[in-house]
């Protein structure tokens, strides 16, 4: 039998998918390669590649399914997409996909007599897409600590699923010491609601605070207390260096600032399916972090929120994003991929 291969698709909207797939790949003991038509620019060491083409095309028609979320009609570079997995499943079998995240790319595989580890979201999932996609599954990878599952959680889906505990691609000591009223704001790439306008307003009404801006959105006006500093490719010194550090609450963000032990206030950006206010909710019900589930509040509100955060014992719930984690992942991969093989129904 031919060794053991693992594909791991990258979904192409925002960057933690892509930033989660390589930590977990660079964990794994056996043969990896990314899958996706948005890639992480470097891979670790050994990691393949195989990029996808885009799946959208002018014009196309987009209907609405219960048991699907994304199928559009007439698209070049679905067909060619799904012609290149079944390409690589053919030529690496025995294999295993994980999937991060594609309900449509989950069922393909699993017609394909491929078996499927499932990337989990937070938010209210359970339509008719995403429940096919968690039965057909052969195993579940939730990339966050167990606690902070949403207490409606059915038990059948707790049962099928591992926690890997929160995926951060920083670990290890802190090497800078947080400076008393620096406060850094992050703007990822999956789209913000935060505007330039108010960071700007907030500024003014904390006039005792240092805000120091990350990411994508255009500068605007340099006060007294406000820089920009643009994109930060790694922003773990700015992270370490800040009091407070504000957010989305994506798993990416929220998993980087537990791993660091910040205190932190993770605003819920507007994702499907409600994922980013579901965190929110949790971090707030345990108390780890400020979790603001309703967007970007006025100016006004910020001068308390920052007090409230300052209360914050960081402490907690960085123990909860160890630097295991990503081998945590690698091996609920590896044991599932292994169980699979050895099923009477898999033929080698």
């Amino acid at each position: 039998m031919r060794e053991p291969q693992i594909g791991y698709y990258v979904h192409h909207h925002g960057a933690g998918h892509g930033v989660r797939a390589a930590r977990i790949a660079e964990a794994l003991n056996v043969p990896a390669t990314l899958i996706g038509s948005q890639l992480p620019d470097e891979l670790p060491a050994g990691v393949q590649r195989l990029t996808l083409p885009a799946d959208t095309s002018p014009g196309m028609t987009v209907e609405s399914l219960d048991v699907m979320h994304y199928v559009p009609l007439g698209v070049d570079g679905v067909r060619e997409r799904m012609a290149m997995l079944a390409q690589w499943f053919v030529e690496h079998w025995p294999c295993l996909l994980v999937v991060d995240v594609s309900v449509e790319i989950a069922l393909f595989a699993r017609l394909c007599s491929v078996p499927v580890v499932y990337v989990r979201q937070h938010g209210a999932r359970d339509d008719a897409a995403h429940r096919l996609a968690y039965e057909s599954a052969s195993a579940l990878l939730a990339p966050y600590p167990e606690v902070m599952e949403a207490l409606d959680t059915p038990q059948w889906l707790r049962d099928k699923t591992g926690y890997s505990g929160w995926l951060s691609r920083f670990s290890g000591a802190r090497s800078a010491s947080a400076e008393p009223g620096r406060v850094l704001i992050i703007t990822g790439q999956g789209g913000t609601g935060l505007s330039t306008g108010l960071i700007e307003a907030v500024a003014r009404h904390c006039p005792e605070w240092q805000f120091r801006v990350a990411g994508g959105l255009e500068p605007g006006a340099t006060l007294p207390n406000l820089h920009w500093l643009g994109r930060v490719p790694d922003p773990r010194e700015s992270m370490l260096s800040a009091e407070i550090v504000i957010g989305s609450a994506s798993d990416s963000l929220v998993s980087e600032a537990a791993s660091q032990g910040c205190r932190y206030i993770a605003v819920a950006e507007d994702r499907p399916f409600d994922e980013q206010r579901q965190q929110a909710r949790r971090l707030n019900e345990l108390n780890v972090a400020i979790g603001l589930e309703d967007g970007w509040p006025a100016a006004p509100q910020w001068p308390a929120l920052l007090g409230a955060a300052q209360a914050l014992g960081p402490e907690r719930w960085q123990a909860w994003a160890d630097a295991a984690s990503a081998d945590r992942a690698a091996r609920f991969i590896e044991s599932t991929l292994a169980g699979a093989i050895k099923s009477p129904d898999v033929e080698c």
